[in-house]
Formats: structure tokens, C-alpha cells, sequence
């Protein structure tokens, strides 16, 4: 089914613009999702994640940012520069004691563990509950009584899910749940916001141009790397949490969304919604859209498209090429309000 009705500018160019993506340095993957046959997850090939080293160090990313990720005393800690849209150097920092940020990451991704021990109370769950029913019924009471254990551990299962930032989605698919993402990241970020919000007081930003600040950040600063989909035995559904991501130094389209999402959501009065195409995600911000911008319409309203992944330079209206054409394909795409 397709999405809401989408409207893009200037598709006539489009072909020139494909030919010229790679100058762009856009950065595509297919979308990270484990397969669920009859109930059960199955284990994810594991695609070798990497020990966080927070030995202090410097890192040049794209032209004119950096990123300095370094433990101070017991607190890890980032710090970045990098160009906005107005041309200007912005320094952002971010940290959380080293207790904090394991209990932050104990919220993510489950262990095959966990799911052996939900399998485990099901199959105990069933004969207990046929036996009972059997008894008191006969085989009809019995089979009643072994589905409502199957509802319950379905129950279950989503609830495990959603702790850990996941969902599992139609065609048993698990993959990661950027809303609930979103809404349990923004109160932590609530400090990087308000250091933005003060450098755009500081230097008279509109509020365009500190989603702006916000949006270069993530695009530039923040290197574009796709994440394990098992990491030390944890599925992680190929997404970084955002603290994570700001205490790593990188993270790919899906990881840099929910990253600048939590950002954005401190101001209550912005509209976002996540837009899923197939193998990509972005966001939109609800705004009327200038000349050219590239915007969707959902529940009778313009929202301006935010392309986070980078490395490439987009202000807000403007996507990547690759992001174009998959927006304009037959799949069409799906909007999900984060708030």
C-alpha cells in the first residue's frame, strides 16, 4: 500500500541526479529486520560488532568537524565541531557517568537467553494448562486453555521487545520501534538541546536554522557506519541507541534519525514523524514547504523532509538522490509519528 500523498520537486532532473550520487557520498543498507518463523526468533548472523575503546582520541570526520570521545574520570565523554548551514563553527558536547551509560545500554537488544527462558515458561505453560483444561473439559477445553498461554506469551514476547526498543511487525519481523526510541531518549538529550538552544540565542538563529544546527551535527559530525545486527550476543536490530551513538562517534540513517529526533523533541512545539522507504529511514519536520523542498503530505498536513545519515550536506527540504527515487517507487513508504 502506498503512503500518504508525497509531492517532489523537480523529478525531471532526476536521472542527472542519480548519475551524480556517489559525489554526494550517500550511504544506503537494506533495512536490518530478523525473521520470526511460527513465533519463534530466530538468531541473526552475527556481523562482528566492535569493543567500544574510549581511550581519548580525535577524529577528523568530514571537512571542517571532529569529534573527541574520552573518558573523564568516571564519565565518558564526546565532544564535536563542526559547520552549520549559516556557514559558522558550532562545539557541542555530550557525557554520562560510566553507571549510567551501562544501565542506558541494559535497555537495548535481548539475549538469546532471555528468549530461551520465554520459550521455556511457554512449553511449561502449555502442558500445564492442557492438563487442566483436558481434565475439567476434554480436548476442547484443553486446546482453549494452551491458546490463551500462546496469547499470553505473544503478550510477553512484545512487551520483552519494546523494553529492549524493538517491535515486532507483521510477517513476524522484528526491527527496531524509532517512536518508543524517541520518546525514551529526548528527556536524556534534553541537555544537548539546551546547549544548542543557547548558541542559537547567542548568535540570533531562526528556528530553521537551529534544526539546522541540530541536523549538520548529526549529518557530518557523527560518522555513517551500519551496526552490527548481534553484538556480544545481544540483537540489537542494527540500530545504536542515541546515547550510544553520541559516545561512539557514529552510527547509520536508522541510528542518526532516532538520534536527532531525540534531540528535536525537547521543543514541544515541533512536529516530527519518521519516514520508512525500503532499506532507509529519515524523518520529517512539520512546516510549510519553501520553493523546492521535497515534502510529504500526512493526516492533511506538509511536512518537510530532514535527511539525517550524511555525510552529504542537506538542509532540511533537500534529500539525497537515492532517497528520491525510492520515496517516488512502487513501494511508496510509511510515515511514523514520533509523539
Amino acid at each position: 500500500m502506498r503512503g500518504p500523498e508525497i509531492k517532489i520537486l523537480h523529478l525531471s532532473a532526476l536521472a542527472a541526479c542519480l548519475a551524480a550520487a556517489a559525489l554526494l557520498g550517500a550511504q544506503w543498507e537494506q533495512k536490518l529486520k530478523i525473521p520470526v518463523p511460527e513465533g519463534d526468533i530466530l538468531r541473526a548472523q552475527a556481523a562482528g560488532g566492535e569493543e567500544e575503546d574510549y581511550t581519548s582520541r580525535e577524529t577528523r570526520t568530514e571537512k571542517g568537524t571532529s569529534q573527541r570521545i574520552f573518558r573523564d574520570g568516571a564519565a565518558l565523554k564526546a565532544e564535536y565541531r563542526f559547520i552549520n548551514f549559516n556557514k559558522d563553527r558550532v562545539a557541542i558536547s555530550f557525557g554520562m557517568t560510566g553507571r549510567d551509560y551501562k544501565n542506558y545500554l541494559a535497555g537495548y537488544g535481548y539475549s538469546d537467553a532471555e528468549l530461551s527462558a520465554l520459550r521455556a515458561w511457554r512449553e511449561s505453560a502449555r502442558q500445564a494448562a492442557w492438563k487442566s483444561g483436558f481434565t475439567s473439559g476434554g480436548r476442547p477445553a484443553g486446546e482453549r486453555a494452551m491458546a490463551e498461554v500462546e496469547t499470553d506469551y505473544d503478550t510477553r514476547l512484545r512487551a520483552l521487545l519494546r523494553a529492549r526498543g524493538l517491535a515486532l511487525r507483521a510477517g513476524n519481523l522484528v526491527e527496531c520501534d524509532m517512536p518508543v526510541i524517541v520518546r525514551r531518549n529526548t528527556a536524556l538529550l534534553k541537555p544537548l538541546a539546551l546547549a544548542f538552544q543557547k548558541i542559537s540565542s547567542e548568535r540570533g538563529y531562526s528556528d530553521e536554522e537551529l534544526v539546522g544546527a541540530a541536523l549538520s551535527l548529526v549529518q557530518t559530525a557523527v560518522r555513517y557506519k551500519i551496526p552490527p545486527v548481534v553484538e556480544n550476543g545481544l540483537h540489537t536490530g542494527g540500530l545504536l541507541p542515541p546515547a550510544r551513538a553520541l559516545l561512539s562517534g557514529w552510527g547509520d540513517c536508522d541510528t542518526k534519525t532516532g538520534l536527532l529526533a531525540s534531540i528535536l523533541g525537547n521543543w514541544n512545539t515541533l512536529r516530527m514523524v519518521g519516514i520508512a522507504v525500503p532499506g532507509h529511514y529519515l524523518m520529517a519536520i512539520r512546516r510549510l514547504p519553501g520553493k523546492g523542498d521535497v515534502f510529504v503530505r500526512y493526516e492533511g498536513l506538509e511536512y518537510v523532509l530532514v535527511e539525517p545519515a550524511g555525510p552529504a550536506w542537506l538542509e532540511p527540504g533537500t534529500v539525497g538522490t537515492a532517497t528520491t527515487a525510492l520515496l517516488a517507487g512502487a513501494d511508496g513508504y510509511q510515515v511514523e509519528p514520533f509523539f
